[in-house]
Order: structure tokens, then sequence, then C-alpha cells
């Protein structure tokens, strides 16, 4: 009897929300009001890796990235010659003292494990700044392109499975975007 009633249910729930093609064959006028999809279609990774703005916000990052990596280097190696004058003076320190040392010496590790992601908040902050100045270029450049060829939908290539190449449009949105945004400067907020 439930068995019957799921079934019921589900033949009326795949009647109510009947494709568009079917509604088309049976209401001509109700098809008529819907407009005909005039995709193109853009690469997005490539335009976010291959764009001027993005090699020169990689490139600043990187920079950014190794000055930071040599402050966490020398951190480390300053922890790790204090933790071996630590193990080396450990026998001949009292309870307390060598105590005291480790709390010490854990609490520059934990400060230093701080700094670490404070660095890589950092960076990851600019990095999405940079990103959403990238974005907020494209969005006129993708507008005007899509006017002048009549589009009405943009869709990223990886949500296309095939498509005809003469509606890709990367290669002019990447001129476009060469053009208008060559560079970003990167502002990395100052880790303490």
């Amino acid at each position: 009897m439930i068995g019957q009633r799921i079934k019921a249910a589900a033949a009326g729930l795949l009647l109510s929300v009947a494709p568009i093609s079917l509604v088309a064959a049976t209401s001509p006028a109700l098809a008529e009001d819907l407009p005909q999809a005039k995709p193109l279609i853009v690469d997005y990774k490539r335009i976010q890796t291959a764009s001027k703005a993005s090699l020169d916000v990689n490139r600043q990052i990187q920079a950014v990235r190794a000055k930071y990596q040599a402050v966490v280097d020398k951190d480390l190696e300053a922890l790790k010659k204090e933790e071996q004058k630590l193990r080396e003076a450990a026998p001949k320190l009292s309870d307390a003292e060598r105590s005291k040392r480790q709390k010490a010496f854990e609490e520059k590790v934990a400060a230093a494990q701080r700094r670490a992601q404070a660095s890589n908040k950092a960076i990851s902050e600019a990095v999405d700044t940079a990103g959403a100045k990238v974005r907020e270029a494209l969005v006129p450049i993708f507008s005007e392109i899509m006017s002048a060829r009549g589009a009405n939908v943009l869709l990223g290539t990886e949500e296309v499975v095939y498509f005809d190449p003469s509606l890709e449009i990367t290669d002019e949105v990447l001129a476009a975007l060469d053009a208008k945004l060559p560079s970003i400067k990167v502002e990395v907020a100052p880790v303490k």
C-alpha cells in the first residue's frame, strides 16, 4: 500500500514538472515567451593564469612568499639552536628551572607559528583582493563582448562538454583584460 502511494506521488511529481520541450509541444505560446539561448564560452582558469595582471600578481606574491619564508627559516634556525642548548643544559638544571625554560621555549615556538600563520593569512588576503580587482575588470569586458556578439549566456569551458570553437571568446577577453589591467599592485599587510 505504501509502495503504491510513493509510485503515485512520484508519477504526479514527474507530470507536474514537465520539461520545457513537453510544455512547448503542448503550448506554443509559452515556448515563444522563452528567450532563445545565445551562449558564449570562456576559459576562466586560463584568464586567471595567463592574463598580464595575474602573472604580475603571481610574481609579486612569489617575492613576498620568499621574504616571509626567509623570516620563517631564520626563526626555525634560532629555535633549533635554542632547543639544542636547552637539551644540553637540561641535566644540569633543577626541575623548576628546566620547566621554566621549557615553557619559555614553547612560547617562542607558538609565537613563531602564529607569525607564520599570520604571514600565510596576509598573503591569502592579498591574493583575494587582487583576484577581486581582476573579476571587477572582467565584468564590463564580458558585458561588452556579449553585447557585441548578441549573446545572452556566458558559460565556462568547465561547464560545457562540447561546443563550437567559434563560441569561445577567451583570447578576446584576455586581450581586452591585458589592455585594461596590465598589472595590479599587490598589497600584503605587514606581519608582526
